[in-house]
């Protein structure tokens, strides 16, 4: 197997969802998945379910779940078939998700 390298900046976002973008880094239907996403101030992800463990690593600005918010450098690990919403904070959020 070959080393990888991605170009992170060479990515497009794509609109996912109102104030919602993804870069898909790394797509994998039977592997590891990696993406970032970018949410604007204040912008919400809906409460919803995982089938999977994701893990979110936050790069800039801020989010909350509703029991404790998250800076730049934090790890918030949402544990397979848990339920949770996000909302970024005043300066929005982007952050690094992977999952397999």
């Amino acid at each position: 197997m070959k080393d990888a390298y991605i170009k992170t900046a060479s990515i497009r976002w794509e609109k996912i969802q109102d104030d919602i973008f993804e870069k898909k880094c790394v797509e994998n239907k039977k592997g590891l998945n990696i993406s970032i996403l970018k949410l604007r101030p204040y912008q919400e992800i809906p409460l919803h379910k995982h089938l999977d463990t994701r893990y979110n690593y936050i790069l800039e600005g801020g989010m909350s779940d509703g029991n404790e918010k998250y800076g730049k450098g934090d790890i918030l690990i949402n544990k397979k078939g848990s339920k949770h919403f996000l909302k970024a904070l005043s300066r929005g959020c982007e952050f690094l998700l992977i999952w397999d």
